[in-house]
């Protein structure tokens, strides 16, 4: 197995074809629709949600098979086609166009592999096994998942929000600063929504640690 780049991607706006109209189809346009891309999905069939987007037109859909040329313009290509062949096809075209390529459930003619996730807004954590055992890396996004509870998702804007304000002021506490003021007390003021109160703490904080 290679080594994989961790990356996360802005796809918002970018062109990103699905080869295929099954249930597989459907969670990757689901999950690429999340991130803003524009999507393009390649199949002579869809499922009724596929359709539906289609008709939307929040995905464009070509109501055929895959054929040369489908993958121009796009950052990546995903098949998830029940056909070798087909398969093989969107790979050499990818190749050659320099597109990014996801083989679903073939990790040997894949220039990235999608990771499981765990979201919490702005905050995302990806496990990967390299594709040794997608049902490894979703045993582990479970376990990992109530280790990271609901709150971290208004936490990561509040911390931004306070960034920023920090900035503004020409302040810039140290990332150990950062990791002392993330602490039980401000979660608890999360966890009870009381943000005036977390975000005077944090400001309080981080100020003195910035001034020593």
């Amino acid at each position: 197995m290679p080594a994989y780049y961790p990356v996360f991607l802005d796809l918002k706006g970018r062109l990103c074809v699905v080869i295929g109209g099954g249930a597989v189809a459907e969670r990757k346009v689901a999950a690429l629709l999340e991130c803003g891309a524009r999507v393009r999905v390649v199949a002579p069939r869809v499922t009724t949600p596929l359709r539906r987007w289609a008709q939307e037109g929040r995905v464009e859909h070509l109501a055929r098979a895959y054929s040369a040329g489908d993958l121009q313009g796009a950052l990546i290509a995903i098949a998830g086609t029940d056909d070798r062949s087909t398969n093989a096809e969107v790979y050499r075209e990818a190749q050659g166009l320099g597109v990014l390529v996801n083989m679903v459930d073939d990790p040997d003619h894949c220039s990235f592999i999608a990771p499981a996730l765990i979201r919490r807004g702005e905050v995302q954590i990806a496990v990967s096994t390299g594709g040794a055992s997608p049902a490894l890396a979703r045993h582990l996004r479970q376990r990992l998942e109530k280790a990271v509870p609901p709150e971290y998702e208004p936490l990561a804007g509040l911390l931004g929000r306070v960034r920023r304000r920090l900035r503004r002021e020409g302040k810039t506490p140290s990332p150990e600063a950062w990791q002392a003021a993330i602490d039980e007390d401000l979660l608890a003021l999360v966890r009870q929504e009381s943000w005036a109160a977390a975000e005077a703490r944090l400001l309080e904080q981080l100020r003195a640690a910035a001034a020593s």
